[in-house]
Order: structure tokens, then sequence, then C-alpha cells
């Protein structure tokens, strides 16, 4: 089962959010920060003693630092190719290049495009396992039509981190549905994905274990 409702990191938590130099960079490079937030990687815009750039948090308290040949201009139609270093606050010897697309850069056929940037991020993050983890979310639902033909959609359960739990659950609210005279009509999912549909006097219902996204661990 596919799952589109990826878990992206948060926004900042911070005072510059109101401020309009911010806003204006934050969407300005939208794009790039979405697609960083979904790695996901807590990202912010820096606007601090005039230099623009975008961070992203790493898990060990470094960070990525993104902009173009110096700073990160006011318009993304500017960049002359995408600059990365990873940094540390604190430690000074973590200091490595991740990307460089800019004229005299490793990646400088690639240019401005965001496409090539981003894939170079996320595999660098994973390489060194430095991106939060995501977990999956599982829940109980139950959807159907009474015999007035309403719909009827609770979640019965959930959600769940752990998919086992969730299945036990879908065990208990099924047994529950046959102890009240509900009549079992079919059944698909195996034990991944169990679904099964239920009749009691003109009422439909079905009972399923369902995906419900991700969280960051």
């Amino acid at each position: 089962m596919s799952n589109d409702l990826g878990q992206m990191a948060p926004m900042p938590n911070h005072g510059n959010v109101n401020d309009p130099t911010w806003r204006e960079l934050w969407n300005a490079y939208e794009p790039v920060i979405t697609a960083l937030r979904r790695i996901p990687l807590v990202t912010d815009v820096e606007t601090g003693g005039g230099m623009f750039g975008i961070t992203a948090q790493l898990t060990d308290g470094s960070h990525l630092w993104i902009s173009s040949v110096e700073e990160l201009p006011v318009d993304p139609a500017e960049v002359r190719g995408w600059h990365v270093r990873r940094g540390h606050e604190d430690t000074p010897t973590i200091d490595e290049l991740v990307y460089n697309s800019t004229e005299d850069g490793e990646h400088s056929d690639h240019g401005n495009n965001v496409v090539p940037l981003i894939k170079a991020i996320a595999r660098f993050v994973a390489e060194r396992a430095l991106a939060p983890k995501l977990l999956d979310l599982f829940s109980v639902q139950l959807d159907g039509v009474t015999k007035n033909h309403r719909r009827v959609s609770n979640l019965v359960q959930g959600p769940f981190t752990d998919r086992n739990a969730a299945i036990k659950e879908y065990g208990e609210a099924t047994n529950e549905l046959m102890q009240r005279g509900w009549r079992r009509i079919h059944e698909q999912g195996g034990f991944d994905w169990p679904l099964t549909i239920w009749e009691l006097h003109g009422e439909i219902v079905s009972v399923y274990v369902a995906d419900a996204g991700q969280v960051l661990d």
C-alpha cells in the first residue's frame, strides 16, 4: 500500500518567522525548503549579519549551509549554482563540502537545477544516517452505510506505531461485530492489510487496518 502522507519536518519556531525579510526568503526558496523538509530535515533561512542562506539541521548537531557563489540572492533566478557545506557551531573540525554546482564546482554542469541538489543532499544524509527517522502509523478504521443510506466513518483505534498492535485491535473490533450478530460477507488483505465487510439488517460496514501516515521518530 502506498503512502503519500509523508511527514515533513516541522516549521522553525522562532521570532524571525514574522520578519518580512525572513518571510520573503522562505517563500522565494520554498521549493528547496519543502524538498529538504520531506527528507525530513528541519530547515530554516538565515538572515543574520546580512548573510542569506538556507540551513538544515542534522541529527548529530551539525548542519548544512546552503548558499550560492556567496550568499543566496533574494531572487532565486539569480542563483549561480548551489554550494552546500556541512558544519558544526561547536566543532570547527566538522567542515566538509557536500555539493558544489557553482561555476568552478565539481557539479557545475547542474548549475542552479534544484533536483540534483536535493538528490545529493538526500544521498549524503542517508549514507551518514544524519536524518531523523520516520515511523509508519497504522489505525483501525470502520466505514459503512446505514439502512437509511447514511455514510458512517469512524476511527476505531489508533494511530499505532506498531503494525501488530493495529492488527490485534482489528481482530478485537471484528470479533465484537461477530458477537453482536454481524455477518462477515467478504475478507481480503491477509495479515498485512486485513479488511472485512460485514452486514446486519441492511447495514454494511467495512473494517480494516489503514495507513495513517508517518511521524518523526
